[in-house]
């Protein structure tokens, strides 16, 4: 009892309570453990809870903070991936900037560990983290995704690699249906055009094949543009030098829905000779939306908006509202606006809409449905299938100033391939038409076309190299949609 009073006084006076508890206190603790024992002072353990980047992979420099408390005070944080130590704050707040690159990609465990002053120790629980330094990114071209349309129905799948720490870019794409004469990168999100920033070089062996030119670096403003999705492909062709097919770079955690726009579409469909093209790209890691509209014939237009409802019906109220572009009248915009989880799944099952608004028709001049199906080609067209078949390959045999075949067809032009084909009985096979509007499979040009036993004679064109499968496709897709007249 006497050595308690003695404590107790002592406590009132620094530098006596340090020369007599001290010892006191490290016989109690043994080896410097730090909680007390042998009925010396008793100290809780220090706690320490860690936070890591949410949403998704991370790259390159991330922060990781702690939070740490320690009776007898903190000593250290240290922070550890994968067990290894790779950085120590001493001060609150704690935290270390972690540079992911010293890793691999894929998944790694990052603790943090608090030190007390009197050398205890706790260490977090862990926490996952995945590094994503290198993304491969599937890439797809379209029609769908090109202001103004360009009607084209070629395509092109390929896949390109970012390193986000050198910025060096590499891969790329094979394309179908079309010639093209240049390719590149450009930066601009969704529903904009912007400038070239990587070239893609053909393929000496495949002139389908375009490849990133060797020594293409993205800056750091351009990965930082990559990740927020504002980076596309575009391809050029002599028919269409400002682009012909396009699409946007989507990495992960970037969603984007398209829309074409048009007074049929509005709810009731109204008359007019005005266009549109709108997208909006989600940035799901900011829960932030951006939306840019792009429009013909509307320039004296008043509002445009994003709506909630599906195909077909109207929404009581707007949900968001678009700026107008004081420097063009037919452009609308809505910069990195929130939203929420329900509109962000209003966007993934085709419920949003866009419309726009004019004196004339103050219910809506244009409306679209948001898909996030881009890559749904646009109608083929008979005029389409006369610019990439019909005229370069078929009509100088198919002349029309015959007797007989081949001659005897004209497929010279759209409407003499329309009055050729359409309901016309084929001569090798009379109880064949040539081509059955609605049914791609009973018309004897998509067999003519594809070849096999079913036919009489060769197979078209004839003595020449079969046509690329997408172009037959795109024979069939228009057969399968009445092979109307257009």
């Amino acid at each position: 009892m006497r050595m308690q009073r003695t404590m107790k006084l002592d406590w009132r006076f620094p530098s006596l309570a340090t020369t007599l508890i001290a010892p006191f206190i490290l016989s109690g603790c043994g080896g410097g453990g730090g909680y007390g024992g042998g009925g010396g002072q008793q100290y809780a353990a220090p706690t320490v809870s860690l936070t890591v980047p949410s949403g998704g992979s991370v790259n390159r420099t991330v922060q990781l903070t702690a939070n740490a408390t320690a009776e007898r005070g903190v000593s250290s944080v240290e922070f550890l991936v994968d067990g290894t130590v790779i950085g120590t704050d001493t001060t609150a707040p704690y935290s270390v900037d972690w540079n992911t690159s010293t890793v691999s990609d894929g998944s790694h465990s990052v603790t943090a560990r608090v030190t007390d002053a009197g050398n205890a120790s706790a260490t977090s629980a862990a926490a996952t983290v995945t590094v994503l330094n290198s993304p491969a990114i599937d890439v797809r071209v379209s029609a769908a995704e090109v202001f103004p349309r360009t009607n084209s129905n070629a395509t092109g799948t390929g896949q390109l690699t970012f390193n986000l720490v050198t910025g060096v870019v590499t891969g790329g794409f094979t394309l179908t249906g079309i010639t093209a004469t240049l390719a590149h990168i450009h930066t601009g999100i969704a529903g904009t055009n912007g400038p070239v920033i990587v070239d893609f070089l053909q393929s000496a062996s495949d002139p389908n094949r375009w490849d990133v030119e060797a020594g293409d670096v993205l800056n750091a403003d351009q990965v930082n543009a990559l990740l927020a999705g504002q980076l596309y492909v575009n391809v050029h062709s002599a028919a269409h030098p400002g682009g012909e097919i396009r699409g946007q770079i989507k990495p992960q955690g970037i969603v984007l829905g398209i829309a074409g726009l048009s007074g049929n579409n509005v709810v009731p469909a109204v008359s007019n000779s005005a266009t549109g093209f709108a997208a909006m790209t989600v940035n799901e890691s900011a829960n932030t939306a951006t939306v840019h509209v792009q429009t013909t014939g509307v320039d004296d237009a008043t509002e445009a908006h994003v709506h909630s409802a599906p195909a077909g019906e109207n929404a009581a109220a707007p949900l968001l509202t678009l700026m107008k572009d004081p420097a063009l009248a037919s452009h609308w915009l809505l910069e990195q606006q929130s939203i929420t989880q329900a509109e962000r799944d209003a966007l993934a099952s085709d419920r949003l809409y866009v419309d726009v608004h004019t004196p004339a028709s103050p219910g809506g001049a244009l409306r679209g449905q948001l898909s996030t199906d881009t890559e749904t080609p646009a109608a083929v067209t008979l005029t389409q299938l006369q610019t990439t078949i019909f005229t370069p390959t078929c009509s100088g045999c198919h002349t029309g100033g015959g007797t007989s075949l081949p001659s005897s067809m004209n497929l010279s032009n759209a409407a003499a391939s329309h009055a050729a084909l359409v309901g016309v009985a084929s001569t090798e096979q009379p109880s064949l038409q040539r081509v059955t509007a609605g049914n791609a499979d009973a018309s004897y040009l998509v067999r003519k076309l594809e070849g096999g036993p079913s036919i009489t004679g060769g197979r078209m064109p004839l003595g020449g190299a079969p046509l690329d499968p997408a172009l037959i496709a795109n024979v069939r897709a228009w057969i399968t949609a009445g092979a109307p007249n257009n």
